[in-house]
């Protein structure tokens, strides 16, 4: 039986939006190519996917004396795969510094937005999808890299970084991963993406993207709406996300609030500072 949130107390539902993150990343998704290295001070998983997300640090609890020494040790890791890292900052991470800490390593802030949550049963619902917008499920491997093309147009990531995105997510698929991909498409042409990832009793939205000249015009909340109206079919009460700027607007006019403030580093090879 699956798990749902009931407490949507601040505490607990914090604690669901990072462990849904964490359950997000291939932590335990069964990977035959993941390494995962777990300590008390600090959680990592390497896959050698070139996607910052697939090789990526969680819970950090340093002290002021091993920090340095450890995200050394996280570089090292990455500099030896010659792969990008990923940093998640959780809310009571520490030493208080670590993100200066990792800046000063050659990581770059990636900034910080609001975590978020919504009660599926008090979600806006008023709104209707724009008109000739059509949103459905990607269940083929064509649908899928042109969900990432979009996706990654949408968010600005470089055109390399797309073969490495559908090689993460058709793994999860094909590792039976909770995830669900929609494709958002308006006068035949593909336009927006958004996922549900079902982890720590709530469903995290994630990969929310509308192409620059469909923005405005009620596609945003159209795509995010979409996993979430499914998610609550299944049973769950409870949807996260981590807001950009940009979206933040949308989320919280459909009923979203404000708990905590998260974000993450990248590092890429190469570019670390000397």
């Amino acid at each position: 039986m699956p798990y749902f949130l009931e407490d949507t107390s601040a505490p607990a539902v914090i604690k669901a939006n990072e462990e849904n993150i964490y359950a997000f990343t291939p932590f335990s998704h069964g990977w035959k190519r993941a390494e995962v290295y777990k300590q008390p001070e600090i959680e990592w998983v390497m896959t050698g996917i070139m996607f910052p997300t697939c090789n990526v640090a969680f819970h950090a609890y340093f002290t002021q004396e091993n920090a340095d020494k450890v995200i050394k040790k996280f570089i090292g890791e990455g500099r030896k795969r010659n792969v990008p890292l990923q940093w998640y900052i959780g809310h009571d991470n520490t030493p208080i510094d670590l993100g200066e800490r990792l800046t000063a390593h050659g990581f770059t802030n990636r900034g910080l937005g609001p975590g978020m949550a919504i009660d599926l049963k008090a979600m806006n619902e008023d709104e209707k999808p724009p008109t000739g917008l059509k949103i459905t499920r990607v269940n083929d491997d064509k649908t899928l890299e042109v969900w990432c093309h979009v996706a990654c147009t949408g968010f600005g990531i470089p055109p390399h970084a797309e073969p490495a995105l559908k090689e993460w997510l058709k793994t999860d698929l094909e590792y039976k991963q909770p995830l669900k991909l929609y494709l958002g498409v308006m006068d035949d042409k593909p336009v927006a993406t958004a996922m549900y990832y079902l982890g720590a009793g709530v469903a995290g939205v994630y990969f929310v993207a509308a192409l620059p000249e469909v923005r405005n015009k009620g596609v945003g909340f159209a795509i995010t709406q979409k996993p979430l109206q499914e998610a609550r079919k299944l049973g769950y009460k409870v949807g996260t996300l981590q807001a950009s700027k940009m979206g933040e607007p949308v989320y919280l006019r459909m009923g979203f609030k404000e708990y905590f403030k998260t974000g993450s580093y990248s590092w890429m090879p190469g570019e670390e500072k000397k």
